[in-house]
């Protein structure tokens, strides 16, 4: 029985290769075959798109961040040379060159102390999001906020 106001469009069976033929008999063992082969050849399409798609967005992602990474090393290089010009200004420009030295030192130390909170987690957690759903929940009155 036809809703009113919808229009309904016959679609030919080769607009998509997948679509069943309506003049097979699904009750065969054939037709069950030929049924379970179109939506093998599906869930391989659909994979393949979504594996795609996620190779996608992560080269994207790598590129950005090579990007920004190039970028930054720069405009530090150039901040660093001004602080140590300015503090040549009270001190001697040898000392300036050291002062700034040692705070990139320490700062490499507290990054490689806090690496596993500063790089890896980050890292992982955006890999994880991109090749994984999120977990579903069953409550509909679950009510409280994410963590993340």
């Amino acid at each position: 029985m036809p809703l009113p106001g919808l229009a309904y469009v016959a679609v030919p069976a080769t607009a998509c290769p997948y679509i069943m033929n309506n003049t097979s008999e699904p009750n065969t063992l054939s037709g069950i075959a030929a049924t379970v082969s179109a939506y093998v050849k599906l869930l391989v399409e659909d994979t393949r798109l979504n594996v795609a798609e996620k190779i996608t967005r992560l080269l994207s992602a790598i590129a950005l961040a090579a990007l920004l990474v190039i970028i930054a090393t720069v405009a530090m290089v150039f901040v660093t040379i001004a602080v140590a010009l300015a503090l040549s200004q009270a001190i001697s420009p040898l000392w300036s060159f050291i002062i700034v030295a040692a705070f990139y030192i320490v700062l490499l130390a507290v990054l490689v102390l806090c690496r596993r909170a500063c790089i890896v987690n980050p890292i992982a957690r955006f890999i994880s999001s991109l090749l994984l759903n999120p977990p579903v929940t069953d409550n509909k009155n679950d009510t409280t906020t994410p963590v993340s």
